[in-house]
């Protein structure tokens, strides 16, 4: 039975198979329930007060109506949500990168592709769904995995979207703050390409769904769905530790004496062992000794050491990240004042600026109004901030994308606010003419700076080094040139003759010692000629690359 006639089915028996002297109280709850499980949200006021009058009405006068209200009801639970999904997406394919990109990029889609292995901090779950997504039957493989991500930030706002309706927010409100999440930059430029950003901000939306689904009603089925999604997206980005603060208050806050109890644990404990076993992903792919991995390093002959993943030291040193340990509050307080300016001028032009004071708004409301989701979302977003204001990397802006999801809501909140502030006066409408345009001016603006529907320059780079390339030769280079190049070689079969290394994965006196033992022995490349090399070693331009050759030896 399709889809709608179930959900018709079941709105009517809810609606007609109650006794004609009906009790108010019950028939609206059993309503209200079937809304929930279909939609994901609290109907709007309007559907209320249409569920109000049939819980007041008899059988034959229930019957002789039903139709006029299950379109309007479906329309809420199916057909609004599919347009909040599809909406963001169109915008994603349209600026859409059409093949492998660049960067980290290139190493995921090259890893989820061939089965291989990421660096810290392993990244199972992303490489688990990636590989399937390979299988699409769209495009190259590049293309696919840029399109997995495009679907995860569509999701990201779907899920949001439910979040803000439990919240009783309303449509134009809800346009407004997701309309600008969709449209951030940095949010909106990592839908585009192959990374575990938008998987991270769509997991995290559930989480919270999930979460704020057990505090309505605390049974142990939803919270072992919110402790699943925990433990599945911690194999996909380690900073979901950063959310277990946030959802601690939330369940202790909302019922205390629930989780001291055996049977409130029965289902989470097996649900935990079930997200958590995609970490198996690792040491089984370590086993199969991957030609694409990672986590190791390279030495001075240029051989591979992979690090052994089967031991319980190697894999913890792989998916807790310890190599990035000395990059975590990496600031003094100068430098940490430094950040946190610099992220508050991010979150600024994220939201477009208007954004900015109905999202601090919002944020107050929530903690006024319910103490309990309020403190979940003030330390999600705190946690996150905090953590990244003091991570010493160059590429964390896009780490914020957690924040900005939850800025979403906030400003999701406050905008309503301030409409049922105006909602007798003129400015009402006005008012959210003025959001959707903010919206449009967000996007056209963003457009121009994200957009990489005509982006082939990776790949081109990538085709330029091969075909430069003497035969046997070795690549070394950082993440601008290799990444693509292993791409081409493991994914499409290009050049398998070809070694190339990472300098990520090689020490400089390994790298040293290399060039100097192989270079009168086979081709080597650079992607960069470093005054030491060149007083050492002869350089030659080759395309995008420099060849290196002994100085006793001449140019061929």
């Amino acid at each position: 039975m399709p889809i709608t006639s179930i959900y018709h089915e079941r709105l009517y028996l809810d609606m007609t198979c109650t006794c004609p002297v009906l009790n108010c109280s019950t028939s609206m709850n059993r309503l209200l329930t079937t809304f929930r499980d279909f939609s994901g949200a609290n109907p709007t006021k309007q559907t209320m007060n249409e569920l109000a009058r049939y819980t007041q009405t008899t059988i034959p006068t229930k019957q002789r109506k039903i139709r006029t209200l299950v379109p309007t009801i479906y329309w809420q639970a199916a057909c609004r949500p599919t347009l909040t999904f599809l909406l963001p997406f169109a915008l994603y394919l349209l600026t859409l990168a059409p093949t492998v990109y660049n960067l980290d990029s290139a190493e995921l889609t090259t890893a989820a592709a061939t089965g291989g292995i990421l660096r810290a901090t392993g990244y199972p779950f992303y490489l688990i769904l990636g590989r399937l997504w390979t299988m699409l039957p769209v495009g190259d493989v590049g293309l696919r995995l840029n399109l997995f991500s495009a679907f995860c930030g569509a999701l990201t706002i779907l899920l949001a979207d439910y979040s803000l309706r439990r919240l009783r927010v309303g449509l134009w409100a809800r346009l407004g703050a997701l309309g600008l999440l969709a449209s951030a930059p940095y949010f909106w430029a990592m839908s585009l390409i192959a990374e575990v950003y938008t998987l991270h901000t769509a997991l995290l939306a559930g989480i919270v769904l999930a979460g704020m689904r057990w505090q309505e009603q605390p049974t142990p089925s939803r919270l072992a769905l919110v402790v699943f999604l925990v433990t599945v997206s911690m194999g996909n980005h380690a900073a979901t530790v950063l959310l277990l603060p946030g959802l601690a208050w939330l369940l202790v806050a909302t019922a205390p004496r629930q989780l001291a109890q055996w049977r409130t644990w029965r289902l989470a404990l097996p649900a935990a062992l079930l997200g958590a076993s995609v970490f198996l992903y690792l040491p089984l792919r370590y086993a199969a000794a991957p030609a694409f991995n990672y986590a190791g390093e390279f030495d001075a002959q240029g051989q591979f050491m992979p690090v052994n993943l089967q031991t319980v030291d190697g894999f913890f040193w792989l998916v807790t990240g310890r190599s990035f340990a000395g990059q975590m509050f990496g600031y003094d307080l100068a430098g940490v004042a430094g950040e946190t300016v610099a992220f508050a001028g991010q979150l600024w032009q994220a939201f477009f600026a208007v954004g900015i004071g109905p999202g601090l708004l919002g944020a107050t409301l929530m903690l006024r109004r319910d103490r309990r989701v309020g403190g979940m979302l003030l330390l999600l977003f705190t946690t996150n901030v905090f953590f990244y204001v003091n991570y010493r990397v160059i590429d964390k802006n896009t780490m914020y994308l957690p924040a900005y999801v939850i800025w979403a809501l906030w400003l999701g909140v406050g905008l309503e606010q301030l409409w049922a502030w105006t909602k007798h006066t003129r400015l009402l409408w006005p008012s959210r003419l003025v959001i959707v345009a903010l919206v449009l001016m967000a996007m056209s603006w963003n457009w121009q700076r994200v957009d990489l529907s005509d982006d082939w320059s990776t790949r081109q780079q990538g085709e330029e080094i091969l075909e430069a390339v003497a035969p046997n030769a070795i690549i070394l280079g950082w993440w601008d040139s290799v990444p693509v190049v292993q791409y081409l070689q493991f994914v499409e079969g290009r050049r398998p003759d070809v070694l190339a290394i990472n300098r990520f994965l090689i020490s400089d006196e390994n790298m040293k010692r290399l060039i100097h033992h192989q270079a009168g022995r086979r081709p080597v490349y650079v992607n960069a000629a470093t005054p030491e090399l060149m007083q050492s070693m002869r350089v030659e331009r080759a395309g995008p690359l420099y060849r290196l050759y002994p100085r006793e030896l001449s140019v061929e």
